[in-house]
């Protein structure tokens, strides 16, 4: 297929004296002048090779013309030759300068004007191969293995520590995909490579490296100012997303130039990860702690399939305990290394290292094996059979077989699925909810029971509880001890406690450590508890003699109750009004919900905005406002200061619905709200609020209905 030429010049003659010298190789097509050359440019731009372009024309001359394409980007990228009559450097010069490729003189040379077409062609092409080389194509910054062989070029040149390298990735980039969708997650890439390009000194080199991380090697600094890292972040928050974005950058000196750039580049993103979630911080550099850390993760990494293989890792048991009884309701199987030469090893050495490489699949299922294995002993000498729970890491959740896995564990072992509790983390959840909800949904119509660990540490948490079906709910050690110490936080805790009863899960508290905690968990109705308090981990031997010398229980699961997200009204004492319940956490409205469907048409809102929206297009219909106070977008504080002083809303009664606290109660109550509802909610006192407001509210009307007779 012949390769395409725009003719662009005002005198017909020489246009098609242009196209007879080239019909034989190439495709010609005819302007009359540079603004019918843009609109055939604009339809079909990527159609053309190159633009053979007059500089005198009326309407739009080849001046006006090679200004308005080299401002667009992709217009730029097609080679323009210039030909004029006239023959003076001024006009030559002023005619590259504005992005011509090359120059023809009139009258017209047939060879050399092919000559110059056919260089012109293979010099585009030959530019756009090596940008492919080159370039990322997302980004248009170098890509990977060039910006690796351009570092090293320049490192090799220069002694060491002459250079720096700074890495950087966008914090959350998977939350952008996932609420944007990938076109805005590119857009995003697109911006932050501009800016860091754009940053950037001649002396200096930048290039993404990864899905969502960019490298930039800079002549070596003593110090670095935090002001050069938050430009780029602030720069980079310009971007047109409601999302705080954030980026942490690890700093890496070239100490050694015949290491791999890879390596450096590695080692400079090793260094960023000890301050990402630490807004204050925006910069941090490899030293060797990292470097020691990296050694020991390495260590771990080769010997990890020997330790499986020899049985270095043992099963430690740490019992749980009904805190009304002081007996043992069952017991969390945890793993310990014990390394033949190094000793014991810390889990918090190992699982993280695990659940990244992905080793912690085959520990699991060795755990599971284990315990299963002790539960059968204890089951054949007789022993009262006691509940033992084991971990399901994030990574066995994408095992499509996990269900058979443990299945087939437990029957080897001649034990039934409640025997063996199964425990998920939170953040499991947050990373990959469907897939969670399905594996559970399966796990549990087997027979196991589910326990939710290190609940209070994801993001979704209250959310959650109202989506999975799971049966036990265990507080985060961390959240409990926090909550013990804060007075304040004592409402939260339990809120928590009274909001798993209703949903009828029963609460294990673990990292209890104090009597005074143990105190605290009983007057807030909860039952079990894990911590150093009664009992340490301990191996199977000592583990079994404490089941010989201490009472057991059995731990009451009474399973989860689904809670739909979509309300009913019975209609039992229906009034006909409508009470809207404005709360962006989808259990707190179902639970209001609940307690009102008999005496109310339900309308919920996630925020503020949302419920002002809904009221202005339903004007006087909704009778009473439920309103939390801490909310996005739109608080219950701002939502409240809108209903009270537009008129059309003013006299709409605003029940607060939140945690108590003396300021924020005085504060809603001096801008007009009706009363103030406590969380965690109690059904009969929500109920009597209620009636006692709109009583209140009738007895207003009475009144004002008075004084105008």
């Amino acid at each position: 297929m012949k390769k395409k030429i725009l003719v662009v010049d005002d005198n017909m003659i020489n246009r098609k004296l242009l196209c007879k010298i080239l019909q034989e190789s190439y495709t010609t097509i005819e302007a009359e002048n540079g603004r019918v050359a843009l609109e055939l440019l604009e339809q079909k731009r990527e159609e053309f090779s190159v633009i053979l372009l007059d500089l005198i024309m009326p309407e739009m001359d080849g001046y006006e013309f090679l200004e308005v394409q080299q401002r667009n980007k992709e217009l730029s990228m097609i080679p323009v030759i210039v030909m004029t009559g006239q023959e003076d450097d001024a006009t030559e010069i002023k005619a590259l300068s504005l992005g011509a490729s090359d120059f023809l003189s009139k009258p017209y040379k047939p060879e050399i004007i092919k000559h110059r077409v056919a260089n012109t062609i293979k010099l585009r092409e030959n530019a756009a191969m090596i940008n492919r080389i080159q370039k990322d194509q997302l980004t248009g910054i170098y890509n990977k293995n060039y910006f690796y062989e351009r570092c090293s070029e320049l490192i090799k040149d220069k002694p060491a520590n002459a250079y720096d390298m700074i890495c950087t990735d966008i914090e959350r980039f998977k939350v952008v995909n996932d609420l944007y969708g990938t076109e805005k997650g590119d857009e995003l890439l697109i911006f932050v490579a501009n800016v860091i390009q754009n940053l950037c000194s001649p002396e200096e080199i930048c290039g993404r490296i990864g899905s969502d991380s960019f490298g930039i090697l800079t002549p070596h600094k003593e110090t670095y100012q935090d002001a050069y890292f938050t430009d780029i972040i602030e720069k980079v928050n310009h971007f047109d997303i409601n999302m705080q974005l954030t980026l942490r950058f690890g700093i890496n000196n070239v100490e050694d130039v015949h290491l791999p750039v890879n390596v450096i580049c590695d080692r400079a993103m090793l260094a960023a990860d000890p301050i990402k979630g630490k807004y204050d911080v925006h910069f941090s550099f490899y030293n060797d702690t990292i470097r020691q850390q990296m050694l020991t993760e390495q260590m771990i990494t080769d010997n990890m399939q020997k330790a499986l293989d020899e049985k270095q890792f043992t099963i430690y048991y740490q019992p749980k305990y009904d805190i009304t009884t002081e007996s043992i309701a069952g017991a969390e199987a945890l793993v310990r290394w014990i390394h033949p030469i190094n000793g014991f090893m810390s889990p918090g050495e190992f699982i993280p290292l695990f659940e990244k490489n992905g080793f912690i699949t085959q520990l699991d299922m060795y755990v599971w094996e284990e315990a299963c294995a002790e539960l059968e002993k204890w089951q054949k000498a007789g022993h009262e059979m006691v509940v033992i729970s084991v971990n399901v890491s994030r990574m066995d959740i994408y095992n499509p077989d996990l269900p058979d896995i443990i299945a087939q564990i437990v029957k080897k072992h001649h034990l039934q699925p409640k025997n063996l509790h199964l425990e998920i983390t939170e953040t499991s959840y947050t990373e990959n909810p469907q897939q969670l909800i399905k594996t559970v949904n399966e796990l549990k119509r087997r027979g196991f029971l589910i326990e939710m660990d290190d609940f209070g540490t994801g993001y979704s948490s209250l959310n959650m509880l109202s989506e999975l079906p799971i049966d036990i709910l265990k507080l985060d050690m961390k959240f409990v001890q926090n909550e013990a110490m804060n007075p304040e936080g004592k409402n939260i805790m339990s809120f928590i406690i009274s909001l798993a009863k209703w949903l009828d899960l029963t609460v294990v508290a673990e990292g209890i450590e104090t009597a005074e905690q143990v105190r605290m968990l009983r007057n807030m109705d909860c039952t079990y508890v894990q911590g150093f308090y009664y009992a340490k981990p301990m191996p199977s031997d000592e583990f079994e003699q404490l089941l010989l010398t201490t009472p057991l229980t059995e731990m009451v699961a009474a399973g989860s109750k689904i809670v739909s997200m979509t309300p009913k009204p019975k209609r039992k004492n229906i009034t006909g009004k409508i009470m809207m319940i404005v709360d962006d956490i989808a259990l707190n409205r179902t639970i209001l919900a609940e307690t009102f469907l008999d005496y109310y048409y339900i309308v919920e809102a996630e925020d503020g905005q949302q419920a002002i929206d809904y009221i202005e297009r339903h004007p006087g219909e909704v009778s009473l406002i439920l309103l939390d106070l801490i909310m996005p977008r739109m608080d219950g504080f701002q939502t409240l200061e809108y209903l009270k002083k537009n008129r059309e809303t003013a006299n709409i009664p605003v029940v607060i619905t939140s945690i108590a606290g003396e300021k924020s109660e005085e504060r809603a109550l001096k801008m007009g709200a009706a009363d103030f509802i406590s969380k965690p909610y109690t059904p009969s006192v929500c109920v009597r609020r209620i009636e006692n407001v709109m009583a209140s509210e009738k007895m207003k009307g009475l009144e004002k209905n008075i004084r105008e007779v």
